[in-house]
This record gives structure tokens, sequence and C-alpha cells, in this order.
């Protein structure tokens, strides 16, 4: 194996057990979640699968926190061991709702529709 191989098999290696690779596949299965239940176009279902990884990838291990305080759980649960991936993907199933949800909010209130 010369050295550009073992460069690449080092790199995919780091990449498959990255935090933040294995928090937006989790948040990215929560985005498909969230597309197949509302039963949308494709264009809009890939949009969701997208932005739910990028949320969960973002927001890392604060998605946990997010999650306890929303879940009303004690702090202690935060920490918790196998709760990361749980966490990105409920960030990846309500996020990309969420968003929309502010940026239609966001649409009316500058269209001067108001919020009723």
């Amino acid at each position: 194996m010369n050295d550009e191989s073992r460069f690449i098999a080092a790199v995919l290696k780091e990449l498959a057990t990255s935090t933040a690779v294995i928090l937006a596949a989790w948040g990215a299965l929560g985005g498909a979640t969230n597309a197949l239940t509302t039963k949308m176009r494709l264009r809009d279902a890939i949009r969701h699968i997208l932005l739910g990884g990028l949320i969960a990838a973002g927001m890392g291990s604060l998605s946990m926190a997010v999650v306890a305080r929303w879940m009303g759980l004690p702090p202690e649960a935060i920490p918790a061991g196998g709760a990361a991936g749980s966490a990105a993907y409920l960030v990846g199933v309500f996020g990309p709702a969420f968003i929309e949800l502010v940026l239609a909010r966001l649409r009316r209130a500058k269209e001067g529709g108001g919020d009723e």
C-alpha cells in the first residue's frame, strides 16, 4: 500500500468515526422520517433530509441539552452515552419543520399579514 492509499484510508476512517458525521447521519434519518410521514414532494423531501443532517451536525452535543429541556428530562440525562444519536434524530425530525414555521411567520409579518 503506497502513501497516498494510506492517507486516503486514514481520512476515510476519521470521517467515518467523526461525531459530526454520525450526528448528521442521524439528523438526515430524522429529516427522512419527517418527509415520509408528511407525504411531501421529492424536492421538499430532499430539502428536509439535508436540513435535518445539517441542523443535527451543527448543533452537535447541544442537541441533547435542547431535547432534555424540551422533554423535561433531568440534567443527568444530557451526558447519557447513547442519547446523542437519539437527540440528533429528534432534531432532524423537528428542526426543518421549526425553521419553516419561523420563516413562514417572518414572511407573513413582512407582508403585513400579522400573526393570528
